[in-house]
């Protein structure tokens, strides 16, 4: 016992070591809709306003200002420009039925269909716009379908290493590499939430899943006139 004990105490000063090694690729990603929702959530805006999915009046202009013309009104202590995204997002999934019965049944259309038939957004965020918490993960969460999280987890953004996500529930290419492979093994192993296998899918809807991701991808970190425009295209 004593031996398995130190023999796990090496592995993890090993991978500490790696890990103080990998710089950059260290440093945390997010999108302005996913701090936008982190900041409602912390600062309690649905608690008056509503929740966006019931109602949440839309802004038409996209206006953004930090200070509100109610002067009883808190100071808002994030970017008006994040909040809006998250607004936007929050838009998209209340109307998607009334998009989905559009006559425009374009690639993204039903690509959206078929990730939130199968609750993608629940863990990759809206639009695959930055994930939750993930305990034990690299960075301690589930990474979008945008920036260097994305690439580095996809063989830079291969739609073959996508469809083999969907399908297998990780690609086994990230283990292949001596040091960045032992450094996936070792987090994947602890992560709290892994992703769910879907080898039971047709071909054609992991083709059209994966040809979202990567739609969603080459999008990048949305703001929410990008949004808009998403939202324009998908219905």
């Amino acid at each position: 016992m004593l031996s398995v004990r130190k023999g796990g105490l090496v592995c993890s000063i090993v991978i500490a070591a790696i890990l103080a090694s990998q710089g950059p690729r260290l440093i945390p990603e997010s999108s302005p809709a996913e701090r936008g929702a982190a900041a409602v959530n912390a600062r309690g805006c649905i608690d008056c306003h509503g929740k966006p999915d019931a109602g949440f009046p839309d802004d038409a202009k996209l206006s953004c200002t930090n200070k509100s013309s109610d002067e009883s009104h808190p100071h808002y202590s994030a970017r008006c420009s994040d909040v809006l995204a998250y607004f936007e997002v929050a838009r998209l999934k209340r109307t998607f039925q009334m998009r989905a019965t559009s006559p425009n049944q374009n690639s993204l259309l039903q690509g959206e269909r078929l990730a939130r038939r199968y609750n993608c957004f629940q863990c990759h965020g809206e639009l695959g716009q930055g994930g939750f918490r993930n305990e034990g993960a690299f960075k301690g969460y589930i990474p979008g379908y945008f920036g260097k999280d994305f690439r580095l987890l996809t063989g830079n953004g291969s739609i073959a290493s996508v469809r083999t996500w969907i399908r297998q529930g990780m690609d086994p290419a990230l283990l292949a590499s001596p040091i960045d492979g032992a450094i996936a093994r070792f987090f994947i192993e602890r992560q709290e939430i892994s992703m769910p296998v879907f080898e039971t899918l047709p071909e054609s809807e992991i083709q059209v899943l994966a040809d979202y991701v990567i739609a969603l991808n080459q999008l990048g970190a949305m703001d929410a006139e990008a949004i808009r425009a998403y939202s324009r295209e998908a219905q």
